[in-house]
């Protein structure tokens, strides 16, 4: 498969390592912190100090979810729509808090994958689910922390690398001519951790050119040595698929796309008396082809190639008042493409934050700053503070403000088609948010029930002044207040009958604060889930087999074209699972009311779908 070195790198760092069979067991548990959000290069932070509302999702819960990749899983976390073009996420839409898909960042083990091009690719995620140990989302203000486009919120893919040698093979089929298969190897070699793993899914659609065919190929490892942990992951992702309808009309069906992403990172970190220093070197390549007509490219083609390299680095410091941590961050952007040009960017990020424990450490505050540099974009100063209290009992208040931004991608600034012109006058939108929450954690019980509100500043989005016009171009519209109320259940082994139970709703409300702008007709920035309501609920029916039904509702607050397919839904899915010592057998049905709905510019979903699988351990 092109574009992927893991080998040929890995071999040659090799001879910088030092190998130490009985060192830093702290490096070796820092793998393995479920109770903890390690989200970018900063100290694990136990849930209840996070300052943000924030939602996980286990391996074991991705399991016996009705998914076959990581898109399809964020449908189920709370305050996230994930608009789909395609099933199986083969070309997703990620929203935060009604944000669009530019103003959300997702990380894989804290490597951003961001993309200079468009945030259509964003969820290019090259991991298999098996190799998932978790996924993180926090939400709100994110600049901080995680750099420029982190708008309304962050999600970070966390994968694992087991000690256990073991092979995992897993096979299935379904309808509309769906198939899939994947192994996943673990082959620890004395102190050293290595997983690699292939899968892939295809289909022949379900309706006219809607065919598809992902493969993912990923390889971890972890070494600790004298100087600290090692580590180093590449991955890579191959996704052809049909594009009926998917950015031009409904009448323009016969599009295809064609993408090759790839990312490779190398992470050290060491422990010392007074804190702890991460440090990273990643690179992320993103090949897109598109062409207009599949059987004649030469009619309309689009080619763009990204690369992103980076190196970050993290110190914290502990004292008397608390920690305090230190941040660097240099990143070089490159794009070359026939219809966008030869573009480039240097990102140079610093940050200050400190943590203060008062009150018996029961009132944790942390203000912080970063001071953000863009050379086509200019400079930013994005302050904010977080807090937590902890009231007893599993109680505890969470609350942060901060300012965030998001700058315009080369798309917005410089694309032009029969269907959208781009406009390179746009400026970096801006956006101050505020959060109050409460929670609550029994362990047997966790809970929350949180306010936001995020007053955007030069709100970017694609509009047009009436349903006649054709044409859809980039503006920064004006300012909005977007404000929410969202609230989350989770039950874990509450009966043996009942090993999981998941509830969250959401409520968002979107205004503008310019009455003219609000004639203008919006393709993004207003389309937010008014209401959205997602529940999850696995049955233990017999010890070997188990059920999990999924129900999800969303009310969009939707200006689209007359011609789109019903933008309001509610979805049952059902999965059943067989499991015994080894072995796994599951069936299961999505869309189980054939309900026709879309999430993303009018393209009809799937109605009614099964399929059916097998999962073999070997240890």
């Amino acid at each position: 498969m092109k574009h992927f070195l893991p080998a040929v790198i890995f071999v040659t760092l090799l001879p910088l390592v030092k190998p130490a069979a009985a060192q830093a067991p702290f490096l070796l548990d820092s793998l393995d912190l479920p109770e903890a959000v390690v989200i970018a290069n900063r100290d694990p932070v136990a849930r209840e100090r996070v300052g943000h509302s924030y939602d996980v999702l286990t391996a074991k819960e991705l399991a016996r979810l009705p998914i076959s990749s990581v898109p399809e899983a964020l449908q189920y976390l709370s305050g996230l729509d994930l608009r789909q073009r395609g099933p199986r996420g083969v070309q997703a839409d990620l929203s935060i808090r009604g944000g669009t898909f530019d103003q959300a960042v997702v990380l894989l083990n804290g490597v951003r994958l961001a993309d200079p091009q468009t945030g259509h690719h964003v969820m290019n995620i090259p991991v298999p689910l098996a190799n998932i140990e978790r996924i993180e989302v926090i939400k709100g203000p994110g600049a901080r922390v995680y750099g420029q486009n982190a708008f309304a919120g962050a999600v970070n893919i966390v994968t694992k690398v087991d000690l256990e040698r073991r092979a995992n093979f897993n096979a299935e089929l379904g309808e509309n001519g769906l198939a899939g298969f994947g192994v996943s190897l673990t082959v620890p070699m004395k102190t050293l951790r290595q997983t690699f793993s292939y899968q892939r899914d295809l289909a022949q659609g379900y309706r006219e050119n809607t065919d598809y065919d992902i493969q993912n190929l990923f390889y971890q490892a972890a070494l600790p040595s004298r100087r600290g942990l090692w580590g180093f992951m590449a991955g890579l992702s191959e996704r052809d698929f049909g594009a009926n309808g998917f950015y031009a009309s409904a009448t323009a069906t016969q599009q295809f796309e064609s993408i090759q992403t790839s990312v490779v990172a190398i992470s050290h970190e060491q422990q010392f008396e007074n804190g702890r220093l991460t440090q990273r070197l990643s690179w992320r390549r993103n090949q897109d082809e598109y062409v207009f007509v599949r059987s004649n490219p030469s009619i309309y083609r689009n080619l763009h190639i990204s690369h992103v390299a980076g190196y970050d680095l993290y110190r914290s410091f502990n004292n008397k008042l608390g920690q305090l941590g230190l941040a660097a961050e240099a990143q070089y952007v490159n794009l070359a493409s026939n219809l966008l040009g030869q573009r480039q960017r240097g990102v140079l990020n610093a940050t200050a934050e400190h943590t203060f424990s008062l009150l018996d450490q029961r009132l944790q505050l942390k203000p912080g700053a970063t001071l953000s540099y863009l050379s086509d974009a200019g400079t930013r100063l994005l302050p904010g503070l977080d807090a937590t209290y902890d009231l007893g009992g599993g109680y505890g208040i969470y609350a942060n403000t901060g300012l965030t931004w998001r700058i315009p991608t080369y798309t917005d600034l410089y694309y032009e088609d029969r269907f959208n012109v781009g406009n390179p006058d746009l400026v970096a939108e801006r956006a101050q948010a505020y959060e109050l929450g409460l929670s609550y954690d029994s362990g047997l019980i966790d809970a929350s029930l949180g306010l936001w509100q995020r007053d955007a500043i030069d709100l970017i989005d694609y509009v047009r002044d009436s349903a006649a016009d054709t044409v859809w171009q980039p503006q920064n519209i004006t300012d909005a207040t977007f404000r929410g109320v969202e609230a989350q259940l989770a039950l874990r082994n509450a009966r043996k009958w009942l090993p999981l139970l998941r509830v969250n709703y959401n409520y968002i409300d979107g205004s503008l604060a310019d009455p003219d702008d609000a004639a203008l007709i919006s393709r993004y920035a207003l389309e937010q889930l008014t209401h959205q309501l997602v529940a999850a609920a696995t049955f233990r029916l017999a010890r070997p087999l188990s059920l999990t039904t999924t129900y999800r509702m969303g009310d969009r607050a939707s200006e689209a074209p007359a011609e789109a397919a019903d933008v309001d839904y509610q979805l049952i899915d059902v999965r059943a699972d067989y499991r015994l010592e080894g072995f796994r057998v599951f069936g299961e049905v999505t869309n189980l009311g054939d309900i026709e709905y879309s999430q993303a510019n009018g393209v009809p979903l799937p109605g009614r779908w099964f399929r059916t699988g097998v999962a073999v351990e070997l240890k």
